[in-house]
């Protein structure tokens, strides 16, 4: 009886150990891809967002699709996504994740990293919005009044810095839209297929890395090959292929918390994550973070935990 209670104990505290792993990681990856991108689009000067988005997916499907050419990778849902699965379901859930990074990255350009993280609290609502208009799910009174205070700390956070340009806001608009479709057709497209980590990176990232680069090619390929910027890849080859290591780490570990933990608490820590970029934009950009702006934020991070524990009670 003893040994089965320690083997038992045992047990439960390397599962513990292992989801404090995952999510340890998955809070160190992700500012860590935030803060090199933004030193790519402005240390190194190579203001391509559309390209440098791309390479995490490109690097994604390249990897997950040579493990499978050597036998180290094993389809359980080959047979399940055919042709059509894919068009319908895998490519738009690619193309709004791809739409969601290079509006994401293009911010670097035009807003500091503290007030992109700002505006990233505005999310939830626009999935909100997003997952009445496409799936009628209606929000209860509590977490509606959870939102409008959370839009309230957003607005209060953004207009309090005078470095916001329409253009950047407008982009911050366009990443959170995106994302929003893309969390709701996730959710909706691919309910029932309950993929491993690396099969669903295999899927999912081709639709997502082609979108980007080609996008990318016609945007910025002319003033790319036009240029001299082409060879600040040769000179900063670390810099860049540590860059698609990365991406290809957010989209592996943002499914392991999933799976390790649930969609809640994935969204809980990405919500405690963005606060490192601000301090990170703060202490090396010598960017200012107005008190007001800062009150708006905490108002933010508060409304979001209010909210969180709404969905979770629903939810149980």
């Amino acid at each position: 009886m003893r040994g089965e209670c320690g083997g038992s104990w045992i047990q439960k505290f390397q599962t513990w150990l292992n989801v404090f792993f995952i999510c340890a990681l998955f809070m160190a990856v992700g500012p860590a891809l935030m803060i090199l991108n933004k030193k790519i689009l402005d240390d190194v000067h190579f203001p391509y967002p559309l390209l440098v988005s791309s390479m995490g997916l490109v690097f994604s499907a390249l990897v997950t699709h040579s493990l499978k050419a050597v036998g180290m990778l094993t389809l359980q849902y080959e047979s399940t996504v055919d042709k059509k699965f894919w068009l319908g379901k895998c490519l738009p859930v690619g193309v709004c994740h791809a739409a969601t990074l290079a509006f994401g990255n293009a911010q670097y350009v035009y807003t500091g990293m503290a007030v992109i993280q700002f505006l990233k609290s505005f999310t939830p609502i626009v999935t909100a919005i997003v997952t009445y208009t496409l799936l009628s799910r209606k929000e209860t009174w509590q977490a509606a009044l959870a939102l409008v205070v959370l839009c309230i700390g957003t607005s209060m956070a953004a207009s309090g810095d005078s470095s916001i340009s329409t253009l950047g806001l407008l982009l911050a608009v366009g990443s959170s839209v995106t994302e929003a479709i893309r969390l709701v057709m996730t959710d909706y497209l691919l309910s029932g297929v309950k993929m491993q980590v690396l099969e669903s990176v295999y899927w999912l990232s081709p639709a997502g890395g082609i979108c980007l680069f080609l996008t990318g090619c016609v945007v910025e390929g002319p003033a790319l090959m036009g240029g001299a910027d082409l060879s600040k890849i040769a000179a900063n080859p670390l810099t860049f292929f540590l860059a698609a290591s990365l991406g290809l780490m957010v989209q592996l570990l943002t499914t392991s918390v999933i799976k390790a933990t649930s969609a809640v608490a994935l969204k809980v820590l990405s919500q405690i994550r963005n606060t490192i970029p601000v301090v990170y934009g703060v202490v090396v950009y010598g960017e200012v973070i107005t008190a007001f702006s800062a009150t708006g934020y905490c108002i933010s991070v508060v409304a979001f935990a209010g909210y969180t524990r709404i969905k979770m009670g629903a939810s149980s």
